[in-house]
């Protein structure tokens, strides 16, 4: 069974494999996502992909935080409606995952469609004492769940009463106490008892998991910078409804840096995936993720990407040159038993299942890539593949590397086949010519 690595605990938990519960926060759809904000969405897709591979059931939720100050700002600033601005980022985001082969959740939701839920859920917690109005603004009283409090981001609560973070706010109780409806007179607003205003982003995903699930989350996924303080305040609010922890685990990969600097919009270094897709590819940006630990913070620089470039060439000429082999029955295909005894065909999906199950080992199992890329590349000079290429594909899938493998059509099978046939006969001239239409179609 999947083991993961609880930010909570500090230990690996293991997730049943009946039903997986899986929860990660979406886009605030007021720009481009960037690099960074795709490596969370990544990991998800390759928990949900390995997961479905083993046949286990997933329920995966996504949320689109469309109600937010920064969509306000931004339609202002274009002047246009902030549904504009919202339908925009939207659809610019569903766009920057389907290129980065990330599998659909189960359900995506804006939060804009629960704000009945949302009233409701806060209503709860001030019935509960756990939160409390003050002129048409509500806040939750991290005091009430003190022993609680600050335990996933291990912080004291004294500590997280000072510094900049916590905005001044004299209507609180506690400067740690944070805002689950916001009042106010700017932007879109909603009718609740309290006030006209909005809710607070950290309720949104609470009360998005307590009312899409029956039961709290086996895992919850997201950046190692939304655990203070989103995270800690989702999970307290879920707590003082439920009485009961929010997820299993808590996994969360590490953050990213550009060139040895923190990536951030105020640095001006952020890399919008649609144009590192466009410049580099979605491989290249799912290699550099899958080729280190998850949870490790990760440097990218142009070495790594060349690194990356290359090895995604390596597989996907590999792929290519099995694909014309097979048609032109250079390669005859033999899927019933191992014909290496120096390799173990027989047992890649094993141990790829028990790198992926320890905690999502994915550099143990590019290391596994490359051995069965050897053997497959053995097999091919000795005119005979096994099953290693079916598994070797089968894994790539998993891991949502994604190669488009033409097929051959029958004029392009003649095509191979007079290259192969003038190189046979040493007529390298117009050999050359005709390698060079293949090369140019995508074939060799």
């Amino acid at each position: 069974m999947l083991k993961i690595y609880d930010s909570l605990t500090g230990e690996k938990k293991t997730i049943n494999d009946s039903k997986v519960r899986i929860y990660t926060c979406g886009p605030t759809v007021y720009n481009y996502i960037h690099i960074g904000n795709a490596r969370p969405l990544i990991l998800a897709d390759l928990v949900v992909k390995f997961l479905t591979f083993k046949e286990v059931k997933v329920k995966y939720l996504l949320n689109i935080t469309d109600i937010d100050d920064k969509i306000i700002n931004k339609a202002i600033e274009e002047n246009v409606s902030e549904f504009d601005i919202a339908k925009k980022y939207s659809d610019a985001f569903f766009n920057d995952i389907e290129n980065l082969n990330i599998t659909l959740p189960t359900k995506v939701i804006p939060i804009s469609s629960k704000l009945i839920e949302i009233i409701d859920f806060i209503e709860i917690l001030i019935d509960k004492k756990y939160a409390y109005e003050v002129n048409g603004n509500v806040y939750f009283d991290i005091s009430s769940l003190e022993k609680e409090y600050g335990e996933l981001s291990k912080q004291k609560k004294e500590e997280l009463n000072t510094g900049a973070r916590v905005e001044q706010d004299f209507n609180k109780k506690n400067s740690g106490d944070f805002v689950l409806w916001k009042k106010t007179d700017k932007g879109k607003k909603w009718l609740s008892k309290w006030s006209y205003g909005r809710p607070g982003w950290h309720t949104e995903c609470a009360l998005l998991i307590d009312n899409f699930f029956t039961k709290p989350l086996d895992i919850h996924i997201g950046g190692i910078d939304l655990k203070f303080p989103h995270h800690e305040n989702e999970r307290i609010q879920y707590i003082a409804k439920n009485n009961k922890e929010i997820a299993i685990a808590w996994a969360y990969n590490g953050h990213l840096s550009i060139n040895n600097e923190k990536m951030s919009k105020s640095l001006g270094n952020t890399i919008l995936v649609k144009d590192f897709i466009e410049k580099y590819g979605a491989n290249e940006l799912r290699f550099i993720y899958l080729n280190s630990n998850y949870k490790q913070p990760l440097n990218i620089t142009e070495e790594l990407i060349n690194q990356s470039i290359e090895w995604n060439n390596k597989i996907f000429n590999l792929l290519k040159l099995a694909n014309w082999k097979i048609a032109t029955k250079e390669v005859i295909l033999n899927n019933q038993t191992p014909i290496d005894d120096d390799f173990d065909s027989y047992k890649y999906i094993t141990k790829f299942k028990e790198f992926m199950n320890d905690d999502l080992n994915t550099p143990m199992v590019i290391t596994l890539l490359e051995e069965m890329a050897k053997n497959i590349n053995k097999q091919i000079k000795n005119k005979v593949l096994d099953k290693t290429l079916e598994k070797f594909k089968a894994i790539l899938n998993v891991l949502g590397l994604s190669y488009k493998i033409l097929d051959i059509d029958k004029k392009t099978k003649e095509k191979l086949l007079e290259w192969l046939m003038l190189l046979e006969n040493k007529n390298y001239e117009k050999a050359d010519i005709i390698r060079k239409k293949l090369q140019e179609g995508g074939i060799i």
